[in-house]
């Protein structure tokens, strides 16, 4: 059964959930980041390593936020607030799809063989991939090169072969934890299933993965240490956090320095 009123919002709130980050290395502004790898609590993501056709991920993820399934109905982003050490975007995001075991020194395709289709955690909860988008996550540092990532992928309509690539360019001693945001070919609305990436160069050492992944909620952060700002019910849409959300952070910064984050999330069941 949906909420479809304010008092539903309020008469299903359960208790919030904190995180705190601690500092990140040197973050480029413009260029997004994610706190997955950073410490604090939830403590910091051990890298899932399925291999180079990746798995489908589930809240069971140690170092995501948590979240648990509701014992019945729907659950909802009632509330996001955060303080950060860096003015920029925060992205509240769900992850769906994730893999390894790329080699970063080669520049041919590497094809994510028996690449699983997306959970039914698209906009609509399903499979099609409706809003969801692709990345390529530095889990280790990188060592020199500027390689053009792209994406070979299946599109929500089921259509194969389709490619995209980074829009961030790409850096030498990338840090840990910097996200490279993928596009999406002319035309589409998101993606289904990861097929291939292919880097234009070597990137010489380091460790990377693509994942797919869904955003939920973006909240504006205007100033650097400033008060907690946030979006709730009314102002973020109520979107909807299907069974199994696999939840983190995605900044990007305003500004090039280290930072931190902190704030709540509370989660609202109908």
């Amino acid at each position: 059964m949906a909420i479809t009123t304010l008092d539903g919002v309020l008469a299903g709130a359960q208790p919030p959930v904190f995180f705190s980050k601690g500092l990140s290395g040197t973050v480029v502004a413009g260029r997004p980041y994610t706190s997955l790898f950073a410490a604090g609590y939830p403590g910091a993501v051990t890298a899932p390593s399925p291999g180079i056709g990746g798995a489908v991920l589930t809240n069971n993820v140690a170092g995501t936020f948590p979240f648990t399934n509701p014992a019945s109905g729907n659950k909802y982003l009632s509330r996001l607030s955060v303080q950060a050490g860096i003015q920029g975007l925060f992205m509240l995001c769900d992850l769906l799809w994730w893999n390894s075991g790329i080699t970063i020194t080669s520049n041919t395709e590497q094809t994510f063989t028996s690449s699983a289709q997306i959970p039914a955690r698209d906009r609509g909860g399903n499979n099609d991939g409706v809003g969801v988008h692709g990345a390529v996550v530095v889990s280790g540092a990188t060592g020199a090169g500027t390689p053009t990532l792209t994406l070979k992928y299946t599109n929500s309509a089921g259509s194969t072969n389709k490619t995209a690539t980074n829009l961030q360019a790409t850096a030498a001693t990338s840090a840990i934890g910097t996200f490279y945001q993928i596009g999406l070919a002319a035309g589409d609305v998101g993606i289904r299933k990861a097929e291939s990436l292919t880097l234009s160069a070597t990137w010489s050492s380091g460790t990377i993965h693509a994942l797919l992944y869904r955003p939920i909620a973006v909240l504006e952060l205007s100033g650097t240490n400033a008060s907690p700002m946030a979006i709730d019910a009314i102002t973020g849409g109520l979107p909807r956090l299907y069974d199994n959300s696999t939840l983190f952070g995605v900044m990007i910064p305003g500004t090039t320095t280290s930072h931190y984050s902190a704030g709540q999330i509370v989660y609202t069941e109908g």
